[in-house]
């Protein structure tokens, strides 16, 4: 980071902190360059309580330019000495329930995955007032090979379906089903794999660089992945789904 990142984070989190609600902030860094089009500051703002209003965020962030807000999904984002800053706001009461729906026998498993618990592990502490984080991360480190398998079987069952719809897509000629089939196989493919190795996975931005790096993969790993996401004309729609279909009885032999 920086030192004018590290500047805006500190001044960000400064801000924050002020919050009674507030409990723990922490950064999950996006990109290294400044000039990097994936280049953005992104805070996970854990709070108990009810968090300031959206114009008592605003004029607490009186230094903040082009300033939006999304209030379904609690964020905010904007400009702060021209670096971009996004702002998630997160109830820990949620987050303490989704921990431990994870440790019951027949938990619910998101369809996102486990992004959720990745973040929570890998993020750095700018400010907290309590335990809380680390705490989860403890019982994070403690899941169950009973929760391993929950998670590979979920996203094993997403993967075959949109395998299913990318035969279908392919034999049909359908274009738009294609592109949606074929990022959903991925997407589920990638998590199975995460799974296997008992690793929670990160965005879909970091998932090419780190499954690459898992220790568990399936035979002929490498040129099968990098064959499905290479754009070659050549390629036909009934070609991939064929490479898919390799792909997924690999993964699944794990």
């Amino acid at each position: 980071m920086t030192p004018r990142v590290r500047r805006t984070v500190d001044d960000v989190a400064r801000i924050l902190s002020t919050w009674d609600c507030i409990d723990t902030i922490a950064i999950l860094e996006s990109g290294e360059d400044f000039y990097d089009p994936y280049f953005f500051v992104s805070l996970d703002v854990f709070y108990k309580g009810q968090l300031p209003t959206l114009d008592e965020r605003r004029e607490a962030l009186e230094n903040a330019g082009a300033f939006e807000s999304q209030e379904v999904h609690l964020k905010d984002r904007f400009l702060m000495d021209g670096i971009p800053v996004r702002l998630e706001y997160k109830d820990i009461d949620r987050y303490a329930e989704l921990v431990s729906a994870a440790f019951e026998p027949r938990g619910a498993q998101r369809d996102t995955g486990t992004d959720v618990f990745y973040r929570l592990q890998q993020c750095q502490v700018l400010f907290s007032k309590s335990d809380w984080l680390e705490q989860v991360r403890d019982r994070l480190g403690e899941l169950s090979n009973e929760f391993w398998e929950r998670v590979r079987s979920a996203a094993q069952s997403r993967m075959e379906h949109y395998l299913s719809d990318l035969h279908a897509a392919a034999v049909r000629d359908e274009n738009l089903f294609y592109l949606v089939s074929c990022a959903g196989f991925i997407r589920n493919y990638c998590s199975l794999l995460f799974a296997a190795n008992k690793r929670f996975e990160p965005s879909a931005r970091l998932m090419e660089q780190q499954v690459l790096e898992l220790t568990n993969k399936p035979d002929a790993f490498g040129g099968r992945f990098d064959s499905f996401l290479r754009r070659d004309p050549r390629f036909t729609p009934m070609r991939t789904y064929e490479l898919a279909e390799l792909m997924a009885k690999a993964a699944m032999a794990l």
